[in-house]
């Protein structure tokens, strides 16, 4: 079997992984998915990924879950079944080893809320730093829709250039202002410049110059406030002024072996 097929059928299993979340994800439905051998793929997934597929399904139905119970009003008992646990104590025991505290307390005054206030007391303790970054040339994978769910744009990235090197994401819409569906973003791995991007993998360049970077510590799914803050308070106050270039991500940690309230990303805004 050729490489690209390998890709193409890890592809299809990371599609139908972030399609069908609130589905029952079989290991041997993925491996029919995958059209693997059984007795193989499992062990295909975990060197491409580094993880399990039942770890990847686990992770992100908790990742979800935590943006559900940030986001919308939905019943607890509601998102525990939707994000496939078999009651709220299994659900509560789970989020809880991730995220440092139960469902109720996440929501009401636990983590959006605490990683709130800890954001605003780092930033005001450690200002935005103000970084001129060389040109940086990246391979990407584009995706289209919920910002939450480009992971599936990263392990297309990876599969084809391999888990090592710096990860970077390019988000071009305001979540708050352009419907999830339509949101368009890209996901890529830093490259040298004169680097062969093997399909259907694009070349981007990252232009140099000013850029503010805000660090951030904590789960995605309370991200959205560090955003707010750096746009509505320091860059207002800042006399700095955005380049006509889209925000971007760098990922410090992996999320397939660090806890979210671990999780470190750098966000930088371009400056002129």
């Amino acid at each position: 079997m050729k490489a690209a097929q390998y890709q193409q059928q890890l592809d299809a299993v990371t599609a139908y992984i972030y399609d069908h979340l609130d589905d029952d994800l079989d290991l041997d439905i993925l491996a029919g998915v995958a059209r693997f051998s059984a007795f193989h793929w499992h062990r295909l997934y975990r060197a491409a990924r580094g993880e399990t597929a039942a770890q990847t399904v686990h992770r992100l139905r908790l990742e979800r879950a935590a943006a559900l119970l940030v986001e919308t009003d939905l019943p607890i008992a509601r998102i525990a079944r939707r994000s496939g646990f078999s009651g709220t104590e299994t659900f509560t025991r789970a989020l809880t080893r991730a995220y440092g505290m139960p469902p109720r307390r996440f929501r009401e005054s636990g983590a959006h809320v605490q990683f709130r206030r800890q954001s605003d007391e780092a930033l005001s303790a450690h200002p935005v730093e103000i970084r001129v970054l060389p040109a940086t040339t990246l391979a990407m994978s584009d995706h289209r829709g919920a910002y939450i769910d480009i992971g599936r744009a990263f392990a297309r990235v990876r599969d084809r250039m391999g888990p090592a090197g710096r990860m970077i994401a390019i988000y071009e819409d305001d979540a708050d202002a352009v419907p999830a569906g339509a949101l368009r973003s890209s996901a890529g791995v830093v490259i040298h410049a004169d680097a062969v991007v093997p399909e259907p993998l694009h070349a981007r360049t990252i232009p140099a110059g000013r850029h503010a970077v805000l660090r951030y510590v904590g789960p995605y799914s309370s991200m959205h406030r560090a955003y707010r803050w750096l746009y509505g308070v320091w860059l207002p106050s800042s006399g700095e002024e955005p380049r006509d270039h889209p925000v971007f991500e760098e990922y410090l940690t992996d999320p397939a072996d660090t806890a979210p309230t671990a999780s470190v990303t750098e966000i930088i805004l371009p400056l002129v």
